[in-house]
């Protein structure tokens, strides 16, 4: 709106024989016009863009017809200090890493357990029921179940201790891939909480220019209704004000972003 009312006051003073006001500065108008008409219907392309995404995600039809506001949300909270690194564990991925870990040393456990030899107490010919005091006294019995036990062992010990092996390395390769996964959580978290404090700081300083722009633009259209300055300037100090607007509206969503990623990196808020 601010291009088309400097553009008109610029054509009415040419027309008016205003020497501020040149042909040049005519264009040049126009083309700020032009310009920001074309990336108006580009951002409303993205915004439909934008809302069809969240409606597939939301299991809707892809039409882009989601209403939104046209204000960015403020982050109404800033990071605590103090974040216990346990709300990592929250991850789904994490979670799923932990769960096969344990699985993997079971299963190891289990191959392990497998290289010992079973000794059974109830002998050839034998019945569960009976009572095993019987079998205790019996030197045949015991020695033919340890036999038969060890025979066995020794025959399938090349096949168990091969499983074992495996189930060892499996149960390694699980911990390498759980210790990885863990140090690249640490290292998201530890990228978003400092892009988190960069963009604080940037947004401070980029308020300071936002404002200092807008004095200017302002300033820049008194001095051109009295004739102190001419338009091509007051051009220059819209331009720098548009331009510090758009970066406050691209550093905000930055910064929202970026509470997301840091959301996600954790597993869920900062509880």
């Amino acid at each position: 709106d601010s291009y088309i009312a400097n553009a008109r006051i610029i054509e009415r003073n040419y027309k008016a024989g205003d020497q501020t006001a040149s042909p040049l500065a005519v264009q040049f108008a126009r083309n700020n016009v032009a310009s920001a008409e074309r990336n108006l219907i580009n951002q409303k392309l993205s915004k439909e863009e934008a809302a069809r995404s969240l409606e597939l995600l939301l299991g809707r039809y892809p039409g882009g017809l989601i209403s939104s506001g046209n204000e960015l949300p403020v982050l109404k909270s800033s990071v605590p200090s103090g974040i216990p690194s346990e709300l990592l564990m929250r991850r789904p991925d994490l979670v799923a890493s932990a769960a096969a870990v344990r699985a993997s040393a079971q299963r190891a456990e289990a191959s392990l357990n497998d290289l010992l030899p079973s000794f059974s107490l109830t002998g050839r010919g034998s019945n569960a029921s009976r009572k095993l005091d019987q079998y205790i006294l019996d030197p045949e019995t015991i020695v033919w179940s340890t036999a038969t036990s060890l025979a066995q062992s020794i025959f399938r010990a090349g096949a168990q201790r091969a499983s074992a092996r495996i189930s060892l390395q499996q149960n390694e390769r699980t911990i390498r891939r759980f210790s990885s996964e863990i140090l690249r959580a640490f290292r998201e978290v530890e990228s978003a909480l400092a892009t988190e404090k960069s963009l604080a700081e940037q947004n401070k300083y980029l308020s300071t220019e936002l404002r200092q722009a807008e004095l200017a633009e302002k300033q820049a259209m008194r001095d051109y209704s009295e004739g102190l300055i001419r338009i091509i300037s007051v051009l220059e100090a819209q331009r720098r004000a548009v331009a510090s607007r758009r970066a406050m509206i691209f550093l905000k969503n930055q910064r929202l972003q970026n509470r997301i990623d840091l959301h996600l990196a954790l597993g869920g808020n900062f509880d």
